[in-house]
């Protein structure tokens, strides 16, 4: 789709990159491709690479001398995809920013349709997948799960969302005001609120390498989305909480009235059974409280949450 754009003047693209030697050049070439005959605005591309051990540092610095139009960011270290979106958003300068996944899933062509929805007055465009067919049986199941759960804790997020989306410099500059170490980029934008649009599309499969969402970060990622936005669970604690202690009352009311009746109860193995009951239910509830705790800790230290190592562009490092 040709689309043709008059009020604003420019797009900055960012592509958070770990690892991807493979996929950068490609992604490219479609983008160039996509930004220089469909969508005709000025523009500028800036991956982020976020602690590559690869060559995709290198690629980034070639491309960089070669076109003038590409920046690289280089963190020190990995920090997590979160904080390498959040750097390119640091440094984004254009009236509207777009952000993809460097693993060639999200289709560069679909900008034109975003902006295209931008110029109608939709301030987000969020890109959602229409069907998860290439993901495995445990991701599809988990992440429907995780988009209940989230309705259920009252957190909008946009089912089947990513990172693929259209922001514009109003929005940015509302982001960019949330400081929280513990970023959970995904809520926070139907947070700030604004007009948005849903835009569906069909991904495609990784082609080369392999994702980084192992089974302990996809769960670190949902549980920073829990945490980062609802109390819910710690209340769910506290009625828990209650509730065991009515409980343990009415036992404690029965066992007397049985002693007054001299009914004698055999009730080791249930006394035992109580305990470790118990004692399950207050070691998890003292980790869901401890969770909440650290991250309040982390938050009140105050480090930066990246650090950037070099910034390529134009022949200059």
């Amino acid at each position: 789709m040709n689309t043709e754009q008059t009020n604003n003047k420019s797009i900055s693209v960012i592509i958070p990159v770990c690892n991807e030697q493979g996929n950068i050049f490609p992604l490219y070439e479609e983008l160039v491709n996509t930004l220089d005959n469909k969508v005709k605005l000025e523009y500028d591309i800036m991956f982020v690479d976020d602690g590559s051990n690869d060559d995709s540092w290198t690629i980034i610095r070639d491309l960089s001398k070669t076109d003038n139009r590409v920046t690289g960011i280089r963190l020190s270290r990995n920090f997590g995809h979160q904080m390498a979106l959040l750097a390119g958003y640091d440094f984004a300068g254009g009236d509207l920013i777009v952000t993809l996944d460097a693993d060639m899933q999200d289709p560069p062509e679909l900008i034109g349709e975003m902006i295209k929805k931008s110029n109608e007055g939709f301030d987000i465009v969020y890109a959602a997948r229409s069907n998860r067919d290439n993901d495995s049986y445990l991701k599809r199941f988990t992440a429907k799960a995780f988009y209940k759960l989230m309705a259920i804790l009252g957190v909008e997020v946009i089912p089947n969302h990513a990172e693929y989306r259209l922001i514009t410099k109003r929005v940015l500059k509302h982001f960019l005001t949330f400081h929280e170490h513990n970023l959970f980029i995904r809520g926070t934008f139907p947070l700030i609120g604004y007009r948005h649009y849903v835009l569906s599309y069909g991904r495609s499969g990784r082609k080369l390498g392999k994702s980084k969402y192992s089974v302990s970060r996809m769960f670190e990622f949902a549980l920073n989305g829990l945490t980062s936005f609802s109390i819910l669970p710690l209340r769910l604690c506290s009625l828990v909480g209650f509730i065991v202690s009515v409980l343990a009352l009415i036992l404690l009311a029965w066992n007397i009235i049985a002693k007054i009746l001299g009914i004698t109860l055999p009730g080791w193995t249930l006394i035992i059974s109580a305990v470790y009951f118990i004692g399950g239910l207050q070691l998890f509830f003292l980790g869901v409280v401890g969770e909440y705790i650290g991250r309040i800790y982390t938050e009140v230290k105050g480090r930066p949450r990246y650090i950037v190592d070099q910034i390529i562009n134009n022949n200059q490092e």
